[in-house]
This record gives structure tokens, C-alpha cells and sequence, in this order.
């Protein structure tokens, strides 16, 4: 307001505005930076890896998730129902595309978003643990009313890891949602949990509020690669 005043004062003379007029202006004006700000902090804080959108997303060759069923999620409705989503496909099927997308779409709506790769976080949990800041590091997750899992099931854990993703995901039960992007079945989630038991308890957790979306379709780095020029595919050793 203080930057813009004076030249809405001379636009609204100009225009012949009323003075409730010109501060209305003046106040969206106000409104607007402030978003605009909040936007800004929202998204630095979600940590995205890389800058994608939905808007450039190629839904044409996709099977099992099409504009209508990201257009219900982009409406953050399942953010406030503490619903997960798991988007589950091949590798190169835009998995991380849809969760990077869909956040940023989110943080437009004022949602705290945190993205992080399944093993950095499992990392960060262990790490927590030894320095006996666990506590700590559950309440600044829970801060956060969408965490991103991204590549579940890419790295082996050990037991320890495995014990405190499952613990991740019962804190955030009924409370805060989770997105996990993974190639794995549910049923193969027992490479990631390590037993029997704790596969199925981790799986009823994640999907008695949840949206699953078997994502199928070509990989887009495989169809990229292939339309390159024969002599950007020349590799030399």
C-alpha cells in the first residue's frame, strides 16, 4: 500500500472513483502482494526438487488418472478429510510430475506442503533418533499438512528404517495426509517394511482414507530420448 498509493490516487481521480473505491483498490493491491508473498514462502518451504506444473503434464498416453481426477484433488478437499493419495505405475510414468504439480497447486491454496524422497526422510528419521531429537522432528513434521514420499520402495531399508517409516505413518493417521508415489504393489510394500505384520499395518494405515491412481503409460524419458537427433545419441567413451 505504502509503494502503491499514490499512483491508484491518480487513477482514481482520473476515473472519478469514490474514496471507498480507492481503498478498495488500494486494499487489493495489499491483498495481492501479501498472497503473492505467502506463495512464494509456501512453495521455497515445500522444497520442490524441480519446477513442474499439471498444466504441461501429457495426459494423452495415460491410463488411471486423467484432468478430472487431478481437478478433484487440486481442490484440497482431502487435505482437510486427512486422505492420502498414492500414485502408483512404472518408472518414467510422471509419478513425481503429478506430486510436484499438485503440490505447488496446493500451496496456492495456503496448504504447507513438504517434499522429500522416502529415503531422505527415513534418513532424517534415523539421524533424529540418535541424537535423541525424535520428539522434536515428529512436531515439525506435523506442522506440515501434506508430506511428499517420493520413490517408495527404490532404495532397501534396514529394520530400524523400516520401524520408523511405519511410525511416520501412524502419526499422521487420521490427522495429516500423506502422498506417496511408488512402483511398488501394495502387496510388494513388504521389500520396504521388511515382515509380514508390519507390511499389513502400515498398508491399512495408508489406505483406509485414501485415493490410489495405477498410473499407466509410456516412460516420458524413454519417448523424449527416442525423438532426440541420431547425433545427440552418439555417446563417447
Amino acid at each position: 500500500m505504502r509503494s502503491e498509493y499514490s499512483d491508484l490516487a491518480a487513477l482514481a481521480m482520473k476515473e472519478k472513483s469514490s474514496f471507498e473505491q480507492y481503498l478498495s483498490m488500494l486494499a487489493n493491491v495489499e491483498i495481492e502482494y501479501r498472497q503473492e508473498l505467502r506463495l512464494k514462502r509456501l512453495i521455497k518451504e515445500a522444497i520442490l526438487p524441480v519446477d513442474k506444473n499439471l498444466e504441461n503434464y501429457d495426459y494423452t498416453q495415460v491410463k488411471g488418472i486423467g484432468p478430472r481426477d487431478v481437478n478433484k484433488l487440486i481442490d484440497g478437499e482431502f487435505i482437510r478429510k486427512a486422505e492420502n493419495i498414492v500414485f502408483y505405475g512404472d518408472i518414467g510414468v510422471g509419478k513425481t510430475h503429478l506430486a510436484i504439480g499438485l503440490s505447488k497447486k496446493l500451496c496456492a491454496l495456503g496448504v504447507r506442503c513438504y517434499f522429500t524422497s522416502t529415503c531422505a526422510l527415513i534418513e532424517k528419521l534415523k539421524e533424529a533418533k540418535q541424537n535423541l531429537a525424535l520428539a522434536n522432528l515428529w512436531k515439525r513434521l506435523d506442522r506440515y499438512q501434506l508430506i511428499i514420499c517420493d520413490e517408495l520402495g527404490y532404495i532397501p531399508q534396514t529394520k530400524e528404517g523400516a520401524d520408523l517409516f511405519f511410525q511416520f505413518i501412524s502419526q499422521r493417521y487420521e490427522r495429516r495426509s500423506i502422498l506417496i508415489t511408488t512402483n511398488l504393489t501394495y502387496s510388494e510394500w513388504c521389500n520396504v517394511f521388511l515382515d509380514e505384520v508390519t507390511t499389513a499395518a502400515a498398508v491399512d494405515r495408508i489406505i483406509h482414507h485414501c485415493k490410489t491412481f495405477n498410473i499407466q503409460a509410456p516412460s516420458w524419458r524413454r519417448e523424449q530420448a527416442k525423438k532426440r537427433p541420431e547425433s545427440e545419441k552418439i555417446v563417447q567413451i
